[in-house]
């Protein structure tokens, strides 16, 4: 009997503790499920979404870019030429990522991966998705 008193007090306690006001004037946390926070100012919300963005990425930079890929590295495995409007750069795509799908330089693609800035400053765009548009 003391075991379940112990329990129910310490359920009373701690109940209040959960609580949060709904209403006028109540702060509202800044995001569901701890999933704010993080730096807002210059740069926090830049933009990569073409070749030439890409190029001038830091490391770790997240893009979607659409365009073309014209050609396959040679002697390099998964590395291939990825070409917009803006300008060319260097691609790695894994084998797997094309699903048994056939891509030809006449396909506009979408490609959505991380900037890799390797030895020398040379980037090239780490791809997660391959989209094919048409």
């Amino acid at each position: 009997m003391r075991y379940l008193l112990a329990f129910a007090l310490s359920l009373a306690m701690a109940v209040p503790a959960f609580a949060a006001f709904e209403g006028p004037g109540a702060t509202q946390p800044s995001s569901q499920m701890g999933m704010g926070g993080g730096f807002q100012g210059p740069g926090a919300n830049a933009q990569c979404s073409t070749a030439a963005d890409a190029m001038k990425a830091w490391d770790d930079t997240y893009c979607t870019v659409e365009g073309h890929i014209v050609e396959k590295i040679v002697g390099a495995k998964d590395k291939y030429i990825f070409e917009d409007s803006t300008g060319k750069i260097q691609v790695d795509i894994d084998r797997k990522k094309f699903a048994d799908r056939t891509v030809t330089p006449q396909n506009t693609v979408r490609l959505h991966g991380e900037v890799d800035v390797e030895h020398f400053g040379r980037r090239e765009l780490d791809v997660d998705v391959l989209e094919i548009i048409r």
